[in-house]
């Protein structure tokens, strides 16, 4: 089910990006304890994008794919709010890569 959701789930990610989404996050967690097994943080430049991607044919289309190998999906609408003293990721110590 895991390989499912991950084949499902880079089939979307081609649609959100040629909508104008930029995926900002895309990690895995261990899907234990109700866990989502994905968890993706997009941002779209404007609503229409995401209405737009949200209605694409090709993605209604998965619609029973999406349904199959997708408990639980929470889509949320927030705004950015910066972060004072934060630090630059530009000033954050290097790893050592072997």
């Amino acid at each position: 089910m895991e390989t499912d959701l991950s084949t499902y789930l880079d089939r979307v990610v081609d649609l959100e990006i040629e909508h104008g989404g930029n995926i900002r996050y895309r990690g895995v967690t261990s899907g234990t304890d109700d866990q989502p097994l994905e968890i993706h943080i997009l941002e779209f430049p404007t609503a229409d994008m995401l209405n737009n991607f949200m209605g694409d044919d090709r993605r209604t289309a998965m619609a029973p794919e999406r349904e199959r190998v997708i408990a639980r999906m929470e889509i949320m609408t927030t705004n950015e709010v910066p972060v004072q003293n934060q630090t630059a990721e530009s000033e954050l110590p290097q790893a050592n890569k072997a």
